[in-house]
This record gives structure tokens, sequence and C-alpha cells, in this order.
């Protein structure tokens, strides 16, 4: 057999550049790994908090969207965020924004004119204490449990 020593510097170069792919194709797919688990395990934990803030506000009473929409003046005024019933009567008057922004969501699910105004998580937590019911499982939109 003659074989030269560019030949087996060629197949010693395609057996190292082989192993090499291989290694990327290796830690590619070992990265790929990890985030698809780290996904899973975020949503494994939004699942689980979910379900903890339902358990924690399965003692509250259920209102439909069209009990709330009665609840639509400045004297009786309710609102919808995030799936939960707040009676903010006692805020209209005091909102910084002024009774006309609230009056424009009375009656109605103010989710996302809320969240796209951004408020501070002081008043988010803040809102909390207006708190006085939930809508029903069927009009749920954020407080669903994971199927």
């Amino acid at each position: 057999m003659n074989t030269s020593i560019t030949d087996i510097d060629l197949s010693s170069l395609k057996k190292a550049l082989t192993t090499a792919t291989l290694s990327q194709q290796m830690v590619s797919l070992a990265s790929n790994t990890f985030r698809l688990a780290a996904s899973a395990i975020t949503r494994l934990q939004q699942q689980q908090q979910r379900e903890a803030e339902l358990a924690s506000l399965a003692h509250l009473p259920e209102y439909s969207l069209e009990q709330v929409s009665w609840h639509d003046q400045e004297d009786d005024c309710w609102i919808v965020l995030n799936d939960k019933v707040y009676n903010v009567t006692k805020l209209i008057h005091n909102h910084p924004g002024g009774s006309e922004v609230m009056m424009e969501q009375a009656g109605r699910d103010a989710t996302l004119a809320f969240r796209s105004v951004g408020h501070s998580i002081d008043t988010i937590e803040q809102v909390d204490e207006f708190l006085v019911g939930i809508l029903p499982a069927k009009e749920r939109i954020y407080l669903r449990p994971a199927k």
C-alpha cells in the first residue's frame, strides 16, 4: 500500500473534524435539553402559583361579568382585574388620573387598561383591599387552572 503523509494527514483531519462536529452537536443537544427542562420547571412553578392563588380565592363569592356591569355608577363602581372583582367606589374621586378614567372602566373588565398604564406594585397591592369577589370559572381568562 502506498500511503503518503498527505493522505494520513487528510484522514486524521477528517476524523478530527467529524469528532469536533459531533462534540458540537452533543453540546448543542445538551444545551437544548437544559433549556427545555428549565422551561418545564418554570411552567410547573407558574401552574403551582396559579393553583395556590385560586385556592386562596376560593372563599370569595363569584360574580359574573353581567353582575359586575350593574355597578357602573360613581356611587356604585365595580371593575374586574385579572378575573377578580373589585368595588372601587371609594377610589373614584381619589384616582390620580381623575374620576373619568375610572368611570370609563366602570362595570367592566379593566385588566388591559390597568396593565397598559403600568401601575406600581404598591398600587396593585393597594387595590387588593377592595376585592369583593371572583369571576365564575367559565368567564375567567387569567386564573384558569392548567390543563
